[in-house]
């Protein structure tokens, strides 16, 4: 689970990057490499719908990170 949540980072950190670089979308793609502990993975074996879980405990773990940090900053607000 944890190397296809690793993939998955892996790829939105490249799509991130070539969108940044659209002038040298090439040269942008040749840059990002796997680490060495993901190179021997097969992703035939990936299970999806383990990484699309794991990706939605993070939006939901972010989801109420930004709650308490909203709420903090209303109480912070309230007591200036």
């Amino acid at each position: 689970m944890a190397g296809g949540a690793a993939l998955a980072g892996i790829a939105g950190a490249a799509a991130l990057k070539s969108r940044n670089d659209s002038r040298r979308p090439l040269k942008a793609l040749r840059s990002v490499s796997l680490p060495k502990s993901l190179k021997n993975v097969d992703l035939g074996k990936v299970d999806l719908n383990t990484v699309t879980s794991a990706a939605r405990r993070m939006q939901s773990i972010g989801e109420q990170v930004g709650d308490v940090a909203d709420a903090a900053e209303k109480t912070r607000k309230k007591h200036k």
